[in-house]
């Protein structure tokens, strides 16, 4: 797993549900897809990967982390869809909304699995 890309990636989140909340996004944002954890490079890869690391704490806890995040982007992706786009961009600009928070937590995972990965390979 590239984590530096997977993080990257993970962030462009937040940038495509600003561009969906003003209106400027090219592509439609599903609901439905967006709340799926197992639909992107990193949910793809975590859900093929499951049983290799099945009991890892750090790799458990990522899963559980990407799947509440996506839960979260739904629900302002949702926000967005119900014509609440000032609502949805105020979640997406408050450290403390759960879209945030969990975005954060995705992100740290994946910051300790790439350090836990490089020193395995020193």
């Amino acid at each position: 797993m590239d984590f530096d890309r997977a993080i990257q990636a993970h962030t462009n989140w937040k940038l495509r549900l600003f561009n969906y909340c003003k209106g400027s996004s090219q592509d439609k944002i599903d609901v439905r897809t967006v709340e799926k954890d197992n639909v992107c490079e990193l949910g793809e890869w975590l859900h093929a990967e499951r049983r290799k690391h099945a009991g890892g704490t750090g790799f458990e806890k990522l899963i559980e982390a990407h799947a509440a995040f996506h839960r979260s982007a739904a629900a302002v992706a949702a926000l967005i869809e119900r014509g609440q786009a000032p609502e949805a961009e105020k979640l997406l600009r408050s450290p403390d909304s759960e879209f945030n928070k969990r975005s954060l937590q995705v992100v740290g995972c994946l910051m300790s699995l790439r350090a836990k990965s490089e020193y395995a390979l020193m």
